[in-house]
């Protein structure tokens, strides 16, 4: 089954990134005005505090009431841009639509952070203007959602994830060349570390990555560099196959030729025809999940963030061996 996607793809790309990311504040608002806020802070670099405060006789000079109910008043205005310029006359009008909030932040959002003239424009208006004026990407947006939540918020971290992807999907976040799918592997493993290879339906979604890590109770035992993605069938002695990404070879046809009859023979799989099979570089490893409770889906690392520098598949098992996440 196909996967479904909280935000949309499918208009053009200016009039949907803007309200693609309100929705994705909106919706982590509602399920934690908490998270909201941490994640508004994060990004502006402000106290953006959310919720209604209720206290018990808090002494103000020589006030102590019974109790007080506060609202905190702050104002957050964000201009979006992809491919269109900064414009500083629409960002000067934005700053000038402010009124009597106690806190009042104007973001610009865009694909890359702006250039040294254009941050110290940026600067002067906010000194002029008496705003705080921030230039944020979608790409920190998406680094400020990778520990926002906890592993069983699995909801959230569905919504949190799907944003991820959408942004990489779409270009304005390309981290493909540095993310690891963890996909988890029962019976069939021991095929996928022989043959090199990794399999699914052709029809199950993923996002863009170059890495595979194949976990089986509870560790990624094996990482792959992945260099072909095949959509094949195996019919009568002939493996036909479709180029779905990287390298057009038939280096690995034989591989995929094992991988089908041993996923039959070894595991009662049926997988010659409608399946995907991911096949490149393979290197064993120990990269171990230490809280409680296996897997239910895959899951994605940035290996620029976890390991920093890294070479070779060979490297990246070698860095990954002796670590752990949750």
């Amino acid at each position: 089954m196909s996967r479904v996607h909280h935000f949309q793809r499918y208009a053009t790309l200016e009039n949907t990134v803007t309200n693609n990311t309100l929705q994705l504040i909106s919706r982590i608002n509602a399920y934690s005005p908490r998270a909201a806020s941490r994640l508004l802070s994060e990004l502006t670099g402000e106290l953006v505090e959310i919720g209604v405060e209720i206290s018990q006789q808090v002494r103000k000079d020589d006030s102590v009431p019974d109790g007080v109910i506060l609202q905190r008043s702050f104002k957050i205005l964000v201009e979006a841009k992809v491919d269109a310029p900064v414009d500083f006359r629409q960002l000067r009008e934005h700053a000038a639509g402010f009124t009597t909030e106690t806190l009042k932040i104007l973001l610009l959002l865009t694909k890359v952070p702006v250039t040294r003239a254009q941050a110290d424009d940026l600067a002067k208006l906010g000194n002029t203007s008496g705003v705080v004026v921030r230039n944020i990407t979608y790409e920190s947006i998406c680094r400020a959602l990778k520990d926002l939540f906890k592993p069983h918020e699995e909801s959230i971290l569905e919504l949190a994830d799907d944003y991820v992807a959408y942004c990489n999907d779409t270009g304005l976040f390309d981290q493909s060349r540095d993310l690891m799918r963890v996909v988890p592997c029962g019976k069939s493993v021991a095929i996928n570390q022989a043959h090199q290879i990794y399999f699914q339906p052709s029809d199950r979604g993923y996002s863009n990555h170059s890495y595979i890590g194949i976990y089986h109770q509870k560790a990624v035992v094996a990482v792959m560099d992945v260099r072909s993605v095949f959509d094949a069938d195996w019919r009568d002695g002939v493996l036909t196959r479709h180029l779905r990404d990287g390298e057009l070879t038939d280096r690995y046809d034989e591989s995929i030729i094992a991988t089908i009859a041993d996923a039959r023979r070894l595991c009662g799989y049926e997988i010659e025809t409608g399946h995907r099979f991911f096949c490149g570089s393979m290197a064993p490893t120990r990269f171990e999940k230490v809280s409680a409770g296996g897997m239910q889906g895959a899951r994605f690392f940035n290996l620029k963030e976890l390991l920093g520098t890294y070479g070779s598949v060979d490297d990246i098992a070698q860095q990954l061996r002796g670590r752990h996440w949750q």
